[in-house]
């Protein structure tokens, strides 16, 4: 089964939205399975424009984290009245009143431009008891998607970056059987042909190495082209098949579910070359979309 691994997931709000319960409560109801970051890139950004400094890059490290679909965000973004009501019963050692509405306007600003992205999550409800089971089971179903799932992700990236997201990436892990991969791409009539050229390439590539004098370690095991599925890169340390995998781009409406299938199937193509034992191996694979596009959005 393709896993993502166990993600970093990041708590984000303006202050005194609750992120400190819901951060306790999420650790309590799953017993620490995640680690959970109070604050990234967005709170970065935000304090950034509030005290007026340079924000390029603040914008570049969350355009980062966005990018990467191994990061879950969490934005609490309860009333305005919520907010007030507790700096009246606790006041903050920082901001006034005037200072936390700046800054819960400028939240508000945050959910509308990123609300859509398929790793945000926003909590408007005001009880945590009933909303923390929602994200936790919504999270653990997302730790075991499926390849059609994952392009789902992108498409929907693309989506709201108006058709391009540049530097899309992800990692996956694997124990080496790719279980659950579809069999079928292989015969995708437009990408048919090309499939099996890369197929044969690295099986030759990683044959002939080997017959050269190269070990079960060597940092020769490439793959490279100037075609859509631009580099295929093999490292085997500690148990672990690395497996990176450099799309130069992707229409992920139309042929990303077959890239990402075809990729499974080439990272378990060489996992049984190498004669690696899925009882003690397994593949990590990273991804990099440079450019993941909706040609119709686009062109």
């Amino acid at each position: 089964m393709v896993r993502f691994p166990t993600f970093y997931l990041n708590l984000e709000g303006p202050d005194r939205s609750g992120k400190t319960t819901i951060f306790s409560m999420i650790h309590k109801h799953t017993g620490y399975r995640w680690n959970i970051h109070d604050r990234s890139a967005i709170s970065m950004l935000t304090y950034a424009k509030l005290y007026e400094r340079d924000t390029f890059h603040n914008i570049e490290n969350l355009k980062r984290e966005l990018f990467n679909l191994n990061n879950r965000f969490i934005i609490l973004y309860p009333s305005w009245e919520t907010i007030y009501q507790r700096q009246i019963e606790a006041p903050d050692d920082i901001h006034d009143v005037i200072a936390l509405k700046k800054v819960y306007s400028m939240f508000g600003e945050v959910v509308e431009e990123f609300q859509n992205y398929p790793n945000v999550i926003v909590v408007n409800h005001e009880e945590p008891r009933e909303v923390v089971p929602k994200i936790v089971n919504s999270l653990i179903k997302i730790e075991s998607y499926s390849f059609k799932q994952i392009q789902e992700q992108v498409l929907q990236l693309a989506c709201v970056r108006n058709g391009e997201a540049i530097g899309v990436n992800f990692t996956l892990f694997d124990k080496g059987e790719f279980s659950d991969v579809d069999e079928s791409v292989l015969e995708y009539e437009k990408e048919k042909e090309y499939y099996q050229k890369i197929r044969v390439a690295v099986k030759k590539k990683i044959q002939n190495e080997i017959e050269s004098g190269q070990q079960l370690k060597s940092r020769r095991f490439v793959y490279t082209d100037d075609s859509c599925i631009s580099l295929a890169n093999f490292n085997y340390r500690n148990n672990i098949l690395d497996c990176n995998i450099v799309l130069r781009s992707s229409d992920v409406k139309d042929t990303l579910y077959y890239d990402l299938n075809f990729a499974g199937i080439l990272c378990r193509d060489v996992f049984k070359q190498l004669n690696l034992n899925s009882a003690e191996d397994f593949c990590r694979i990273r991804f990099e979309i440079n450019s993941a596009h909706i040609p119709s959005m686009v062109n």
